[in-house]
């Protein structure tokens, strides 16, 4: 799944007329831009596109979709298919099947085709029927999956998935679901989703590429224990019964489970419904696996991803409360919990068990300043992280929203669009000017795409501009003014003076960008000084 262009016709938020030129030919494209330039609503609309076209509803605003499916024949030779589709999409127009107008073009053609005549093939109509997933979940011209993260607080993006995840809990309970199979179409990673990610991680006894990234990267060394606590959930009709009356995969998976973990007990006591504080009584089970032994003894018979399903569904099923994991790390003698962790650890670890265990052929990754909490040193290398872990290049393409100049620093031109809003509020995206890759920090947060015109703090920009004002003039004030709040009126020379000699603890007492300029300063301080000696 690679996106090619989006163009927004009428009004979307913020978004009106707006086009992005996503670059097909790469794992990640970076949208950059200063707050309110739409950079999340991009990504908002993207996923309300998908999620209509998956439930074969009316289009949530016009817009020209392009996109490509399979993998390039250069890159596989063997690929089943290589498709371009572009959807043009009107809710004007009237009934749902007229409101879009979808083409699909075999690019392996392509080359022939225009050789023949000299001009790429138009493609082929598809009606819209063909394009919307069927009754047995097929939907050959959209992507596999369309997975989405954001480290912030809104649920804004969260709400387009709720359908998909509603419908997923009623086929669970139904006991319609094989979790050796494939995940929802449109799937919302959530902050619990890391802890899920890590038991996944040690479920194999060998060591792999996730548990040094564990060791290397985060500091933990081992699992410790895990401990589960199961409540009794809203639509059981049965009380007493072990598990309240569960069923399907989850049932099968809690009745393993109990087998491995150490004295099962059941409590009722109260629990917390809502933000006033009232409260009712509800039953609670608490599972312990004291090692990771039990872990991987319970879950023997299962692959790393499939046991990610199978907690993720338990836990859609409402039956789990809470799940605590403690971790051996290199920074504590005692094992900590998962929540000890930070942040930035946390969120790491929730995208990249998103990439690793919901990833697979044409899967769409759309992730929301998923670097909010990381440090520097994580912030540069973020990209090489995420690229590690996708585990299909090819056929997968991420989206990302990010403020970090760091994330950024490695990346070709075609890779990034720059978000600007003009004083009109006309909203546009394009390439930058040049490419980052090789800029330095400095220079990104100067360049186009961030567009600072210093990367000092306001006080000693302010002096350095001062200084290099009164150095540009050939004679220099001898009345004495308040030059700077604060300070004594002074002469412009005493000024100057007291400007080089605090700058010069800085380190800025010559810093200049233009090489001329800064000859003129040196000159201009050192016959200064010498002067005076």
């Amino acid at each position: 799944m690679k996106v090619d262009k989006l163009h927004i016709r009428s009004q979307f938020k913020n978004l009106e007329n707006v086009k992005v030129d996503f670059d097909e030919d790469h794992l990640m494209t970076v949208v950059v831009g200063r707050n309110g330039s739409g950079k999340s609503n991009v990504l908002e609309a993207l996923v309300a596109i998908f999620r209509n076209l998956d439930l074969g509803v009316s289009p949530p605003f016009s817009y020209e979709l392009t996109y490509r499916l399979g993998e390039s024949l250069r890159s596989n030779p063997d690929s089943e298919r290589w498709v371009e589709i572009t959807i043009d999409a009107d809710p004007s127009r009237g009934t749902t099947s007229k409101q879009y107008q979808v083409k699909v073009r075999d690019l392996s053609l392509i080359d022939h085709t225009e050789s023949m005549f000299g001009e790429a093939s138009p493609g082929k109509v598809v009606p819209f029927s063909k394009v919307k997933r069927d009754k047995e979940g097929n939907a050959p011209y959209l992507p596999n999956y369309v997975f989405a993260y954001y480290s912030g607080p809104s649920d804004r993006l969260e709400s387009h998935f709720k359908k998909h995840r509603t419908d997923f809990y009623r086929r669970l309970l139904k006991d319609e679901l094989d979790l050796k199979g494939d995940i929802r179409p449109l799937f919302y990673a959530k902050p619990h989703h890391s802890q899920f990610v890590l038991l996944a991680f040690f479920l194999s006894e060998e060591d792999s590429a996730e548990k040094s990234f564990l060791r290397e990267h985060l500091g933990i060394e081992g699992l410790d224990s895990i401990h589960f606590v199961m409540r009794r959930p809203g639509w059981t009709k049965k009380v007493g019964e072990l598990f309240w009356g569960a069923r399907g995969v989850v049932r099968r998976f809690l009745d393993e489970l109990i087998k491995y973990t150490l004295s099962p007990v059941k409590v009722t006591r109260q629990e917390d419904t809502s933000l006033t504080g009232s409260n009712l009584r509800n039953e609670f089970l608490h599972l312990f696996l004291p090692d990771v032994e039990s872990l991987r003894e319970f879950a023997r018979d299962l692959s790393p991803d499939e046991l990610f399903k199978m907690l993720e569904s338990t836990l859609l099923s409402e039956i789990i409360s809470e799940v605590s994991v403690r971790v051996i790390t290199s920074s504590s003698e005692e094992p900590l919990t998962f929540r000890e962790l930070s942040e930035g650890e946390q969120q790491l670890l929730t995208v990249l068990g998103l990439l690793k265990f919901t990833g697979g052929k044409d899967s769409l990754f759309l992730l929301d300043e998923p670097d909010t909490h990381l440090n520097p040193s994580w912030a540069v290398k973020y990209l090489r992280f995420l690229r590690e872990f996708v585990p299909n290049h090819e056929a997968s393409h991420l989206l990302m929203i990010s403020h970090h100049p760091l994330a950024i620093a490695e990346l070709k031109r075609e890779q990034v669009q720059v978000m600007r809003r003009d004083e009109d509020q006309k909203i546009t995206a394009s390439m930058p000017d040049e490419n980052p890759r090789g800029m330095g920090i400095n220079l990104i947060l100067r360049s186009d795409m961030f567009g600072l015109q210093t990367t000092l703090d306001d006080d000693t920009n302010e002096m350095l501009s001062d200084r290099n004002s009164l150095a540009a003039q050939e004679r220099l004030s001898k009345e004495k003014i308040v030059r700077k709040e604060g300070r004594d009126p002074e002469t412009e020379e005493e000024y100057l003076s007291w400007l080089n000699s605090e700058l010069e603890v800085l380190g800025f007492n010559l810093a200049a960008d233009d090489p001329d300029y800064f000859e003129f300063l040196r000159e201009k301080y050192h016959s200064k000084k010498l002067e005076k000696h």
